[in-house]
């Protein structure tokens, strides 16, 4: 596998593939967010300044204020800014991503300073859904479900390498349902904790979210979310 242009290395002697950003993807965020960041800094001032002659203009009194950032050090102290927040951008997305490495064994998933491990002969499918990179156990619950870094096909072409059953969309799309609170096909306890993931999806408490979904996946489900909507399957057999 090349490097470079999968995002991913392999080890011959090990036997392993590491996935992460590829290079290109890390410039762009290291360093083109940064930028952006310093180059906004230098022309909002300018530009608050030109949008305070206008007689219908929201938040006048901030923008005017904004624009009155005309002496060198403070256009200097609003681009640093605008640096450290490109910064703060840049290592909040690669942190909030997913990097992986595989083996012929072993799939380890890191991401955020946690790691999950699973025996290649526990994952059952692995594939794409969006942006997020899903792995299915044996009871085709879900193993992770995470943002991922590296591009599709070489997430494709790694897992593919080691053996691992790529399918190119989830096998058991078709037994999913949208959740309605209170329909029968669900018990109460089911019920109570999808109203819990919602309420953590809309506080935005991730974390939350997927502890919920690991206890609705202990009672025989699996939920995902589609933009506001919730949609569940029973596990296979159940």
């Amino acid at each position: 596998m090349a490097g470079k242009e999968l995002g991913g290395a392999r080890d011959a002697r090990g036997g392993t593939t590491e996935l992460g950003h590829p290079r290109s993807d890390l410039l762009l965020l290291l360093v083109g967010l940064p930028v952006l960041g310093l180059l906004l800094g230098l022309v909002v001032p300018r530009l608050a300044r030109w949008a305070s002659g206008s007689p219908v203009l929201p938040w006048r009194d901030g923008i005017e204020f904004i624009g009155r950032f005309d002496a060198p050090w403070q256009t200097a102290l609003v681009m640093a800014a605008g640096l450290v927040a490109g910064l703060a951008l840049a290592f909040t997305a690669i942190a909030e991503t997913a990097t992986l490495k595989l083996s012929d064994a072993l799939v380890h998933v890191e991401r955020d300073g946690r790691t999950w491990s699973f025996e290649r002969a526990d994952v059952s499918a692995v594939f794409l859904d969006g942006k997020q990179l899903v792995l299915l156990g044996a009871d085709s619950g879900e193993l992770v479900r995470e943002e991922h870094g590296p591009r599709a096909a070489a997430l494709a072409g790694a897992f593919r390498a080691h053996g691992y059953p790529w399918r190119d969309a989830d096998p058991h799309a078709s037994l999913f349902h949208r959740w309605i609170p209170g329909t029968p096909d669900l018990p109460a306890e089911v019920h109570a904790l999808l109203a819990a993931r919602k309420a953590a999806l809309k506080r935005k408490a991730p974390q939350d979210a997927r502890d919920l979904a690991e206890t609705v996946r202990g009672l025989g489900f699996v939920v995902r979310g589609e933009g506001a909507q919730q949609f569940w399957r029973p596990l296979a057999g159940v």
